[in-house]
């Protein structure tokens, strides 16, 4: 992943995400709890999608911030818990697997074709993350999307900001760039059927997703 920068659209990794969620330093500020639930709208927002020229992608994940000292080997066991069950159940038949990048960031990836199943396999994780205790460490779910107009080699991403219960569009193009025009037509056209966060400056980047 990228350096972090104040210009979202010029270099906020995961780090970046983290840092802009969470305020004065020091716990000065108590950090919001995540919002899980506003997450289905993506699952019902099909027609919102077609408009904007979008589908259902071939992968999703949720991203999680380092976890330090003795919990480290509880998130990870919870994790693995997670990846098992969705490769196990029969409600699921998404492939799934957790990365870590060289900054220390988790992603658990679920590689779907229905959305549906995506948003659901997001909202698990996140739900029973938050019930184990380690809620601050989510950051956000990214979905990957395509465009039905145009080939992406950069990926064309929705991202879920857990904290601010919200959505947004993240297109990157090229290196360490993005397509702002493409994100505002994208969230205007969405914006009847997702919560999309209305301040853009908080439209993070997450460069080098494992997607």
């Amino acid at each position: 992943m990228g350096r972090t920068g104040a210009d979202p659209a010029q270099g906020v990794t995961a780090t970046g995400l983290w840092d802009g969620l969470l305020g004065p330093l020091l716990g000065r500020t108590k950090l919001k709890k995540p919002d899980m639930d506003r997450i289905f709208a993506l699952a019902t927002a099909e027609p919102s999608l077609a408009a904007a020229e979008l589908g259902p992608g071939p992968a999703a994940a949720v991203c999680l911030r380092p976890v330090e000292g003795g919990a480290f080997a509880e998130v990870d066991a919870e994790l693995e818990r997670l990846v098992q069950l969705a490769a196990n159940s029969e409600d699921f038949h998404s492939q799934a697997r957790v990365e870590r990048d060289e900054l220390g960031y988790t992603w658990i990836v679920f590689r779907d074709a229905r959305l549906e199943e995506q948003v659901s396999l997001a909202h698990l994780v996140a739900s029973s993350l938050q019930e184990k205790g380690y809620g601050e460490q989510l950051l956000a779910a990214l979905f990957r999307m395509t465009r039905t107009q145009q080939e992406d080699a950069d990926g064309c991403y929705l991202v879920y900001n857990y904290k601010r219960g919200a959505f947004y569009p993240f297109i990157p193009r090229g290196e360490r760039t993005r397509d702002n025009a493409a994100e505002f037509r994208t969230a205007s056209a969405l914006g009847e059927m997702l919560p999309m966060e209305a301040d853009i400056t908080r439209w993070f980047p997450l460069w080098d997703a494992p997607l």
